[in-house]
């Protein structure tokens, strides 16, 4: 069943779509599910417990308010925030690949002086992404908010101080800067009975042009990106090494050392152990884990349901 929240985007006249932002409960458990499991020093998590939270019927409201004291909601609205935000990007703005942005310097392609960097203190913006098409580097901040004011305007306090989080980084070669798309998104929640009642998604996404136009480097920056967000996934599955093989190529100083770790990485694609998939979407041997809260399993033959 798909869910709803009242959506409005700026600049207008880029909104993906019309009408309000839908979205299911399992897209926002699934997006939940890889945040935790990506997330540096996560090894496992799940968020399977949305249905049993929602009020009955089609807007995205919560039984009851998400805890009593202030510390609480601050907390689980900027969770389940982070977990909407990524499922609205993914389904609306096609993005696939999420890096974090760590407080050390993220590097995408040493070889290229290609990495992200800080612009100003505070914190950072949550991810730097890129969507399947590869059209765009993407910079995105996500928050929740139990603010009970509606956003009638970009200057909405919530996505305010997250507009001023995603413009902290930038993305650059050397000293020159990459085009980016800067995406800060906020998702406030309903409650059924309270205040606020009405959920809602803002999302400010405007283009930023850069300084490089050379597409070898935006290129690479596309490869780093999905680099770090595949060695992010696999890690907590039981393919550590694998995993550092990834990030090393984005360390490669030259041509013949990323030549060298290239082969290293194929090598240990090719020894990873693999999971059998026997469903009726997706048959063959793929790279994974069965994972459990213990950590990851010895076999990785998956149950077939």
């Amino acid at each position: 069943m798909e869910r709803e929240f009242q959506h409005v985007f700026w600049p207008a006249v880029e909104a993906p779509f019309s009408g309000p932002a839908r979205l299911t409960v399992e897209e926002v458990e699934d997006a939940g599910l890889l945040e935790v499991l990506q997330a540096p020093g996560a090894g496992f998590g799940h968020w399977r417990v949305l249905s049993q939270l929602l009020a009955p019927g089609a807007p995205f409201i919560f039984r009851e308010p998400l805890g009593q004291s202030r510390e609480v909601k601050i907390a689980l609205s900027g969770l389940f925030g982070r977990f909407v935000i990524r499922a609205y990007l993914t389904r609306y703005m096609d993005l696939q690949f999420f890096a974090h942005v760590v407080p050390k310097e993220v590097v995408l392609n040493q070889r290229l002086n290609l990495q992200v960097a800080k612009k100003s203190g505070g914190d950072l913006p949550d991810w730097i992404a890129a969507p399947a098409d590869l059209a765009n580097i993407v910079v995105a901040e996500a928050k929740g908010s139990h603010d009970p004011a509606s956003p009638d305007r970009w200057e909405w306090k919530p996505l305010k101080r997250a507009w001023d989080q995603a413009n902290r980084i930038r993305v650059e070669s050397g000293q020159q800067s990459l085009s980016v798309k800067r995406i800060a998104g906020v998702a406030r929640w309903g409650v059924n009975q309270g205040i606020p009642s009405i959920p809602w998604i803002a999302v400010r996404d405007p283009l930023e042009e850069g300084e490089v136009s050379d597409p070898e480097v935006e290129g690479a920056a596309f490869v780093g990106i999905a680099r770090h967000h595949i060695a992010n996934l696999i890690e907590p599955l039981g393919h550590a090494e694998l995993a550092a093989s990834l990030r090393l190529l984005t360390s490669a100083r030259t041509s013949r050392d990323e030549g060298v770790l290239m082969d290293d990485a194929l090598r240990q694609v090719e020894s990873a152990e693999e999971v059998t998939d026997r469903s009726d979407d997706l048959r063959g041997q793929l790279i994974g884990g069965i994972v459990s809260r213990a950590g990851p399993l010895g076999t990785a033959t998956a149950p077939v349901a």
